[in-house]
C-alpha cells in the first residue's frame, strides 16, 4: 500500500485556475498492545507497522532489548506484541514520551473511523470573501515576524489575521499544534474573534490542525506546506476552505468551503 493517494485539487493564481490531481499523504492509525494490554494508538502513515511498534517499544524504554520480543501480530490497524517467556516490560514508560499518540484506551479502528468520517465536527455556515492580497500580507507577516524560527530554524509559526480589519496575532512554538493553539488563545485574549479570521500555519494540514479551525469556526486555513487526505476530509465536513503550497502568487485549493478567495484583478475586470 502506498502512503499517498490522488485527490482532485485546484491550482490558483491571480491569472489562472487549473483543476489537477495531487498526490496527498495518507493519515492512518496504529494501535500497539503487549499481549492484551493497551499501550498507545498512533496517528501515522501506513507501512512498516511492525517496525514502528518495535522502534517505539525500544526507543521509549518500554522493552529493554529486541530479543525480549518473540513476535508481532499485525491486523486491523493493531500490532499485538508477544513477549518471550519471562521477559518484562515497563508499561509506565508508554506515557513518558511526548509524541503524536493518543494515550488513552482508544482503539486504532476508532481513530481510523474518526479520520475517515470526521464524526462530530461542526459545520461552518457563514459564507465570506477573503482578499488574496490580504492573505499575501499574512504570509509576509508570518515570514517576517517568526523571530525564533529565523534564529534557530526550530520553530513553527501560526498567524490569525482578521479578514477585514488590520488585526492579527502571531505565535511560535516547537510544535505546529501548539503554535496554532497559542495563536487562537492570543486572539481570544486580545478580543479578536477567530471566526472573523483566517489562519496561516507553517506546518502540514493534518486532520487535527483542521479540527482546531472547525471547533473555533475559522473559515479559512492555509499553509506553506501541504495537506493530508484526512485533513481534506475534515475540511470538507466542516466546510472550511483549505489551501496548501501557498507560495508567492500560487496556492493549491484542496477544498472550497465557506470562504472564497477574491482576486483584485478579477474585481477590476467586473
Amino acid at each position: 500500500m502506498h502512503p499517498f493517494r490522488r485527490l482532485p485539487t485546484v491550482q490558483l493564481t491571480p491569472d489562472n485556475v487549473v483543476e489537477e490531481d495531487d498526490l496527498v499523504a495518507i493519515e492512518t492509525a496504529l494501535e500497539v498492545r503487549i499481549g492484551n494490554e493497551f499501550l498507545a494508538a498512533f496517528l501515522c502513515s501506513p507501512g512498516n507497522e511492525k517496525e514502528l511498534a518495535i522502534g517505539y517499544l525500544l526507543s521509549t524504554g518500554i522493552v529493554q532489548q529486541a530479543s525480549d520480543i518473540k513476535h508481532i501480530e499485525f491486523s486491523n490497524n493493531r500490532c499485538k506484541v508477544i513477549m518471550m517467556n519471562g521477559a518484562s516490560f515497563n508499561r509506565q514508560r508508554a506515557f513518558s514520551q511526548i509524541r503524536r499518540f493518543i494515550g488513552t484506551e482508544c482503539s486504532a479502528p476508532e481513530l481510523l473511523r474518526d479520520l475517515r468520517t470526521a464524526q462530530g465536527l461542526p459545520c461552518i455556515k457563514n459564507e465570506i470573501d477573503v482578499s488574496f492580497e490580504r492573505m499575501q500580507k499574512g504570509i509576509k507577516l508570518l515570514n517576517e515576524l517568526q523571530v525564533n524560527r529565523r534564529k534557530t530554524g526550530a520553530f513553527h509559526g501560526a498567524l490569525l489575521h482578521h479578514i477585514e480589519a488590520n488585526q492579527y496575532v502571531i505565535a511560535e512554538d516547537l510544535g505546529r499544534h501548539n503554535a496554532v493553539d497559542k495563536a487562537i488563545g492570543m486572539a481570544i485574549v486580545q478580543g479578536i474573534e477567530p471566526m472573523s479570521c483566517f489562519l496561516i500555519s507553517s506546518g502540514r494540514l493534518t486532520a487535527d490542525i483542521v479540527s482546531k479551525c472547525a471547533w473555533t469556526r475559522i473559515p479559512l486555513l492555509a499553509s506553506f506546506a501541504v495537506s493530508t487526505d484526512a485533513g481534506v476530509k475534515f475540511a470538507q465536513k466542516a466546510n472550511i476552505t483549505l489551501i496548501g503550497s501557498f507560495k508567492g502568487h500560487k496556492m493549491r485549493l484542496y477544498n472550497q468551503g465557506a470562504a472564497s478567495i477574491v482576486f483584485e484583478k478579477a474585481q477590476q475586470n467586473n
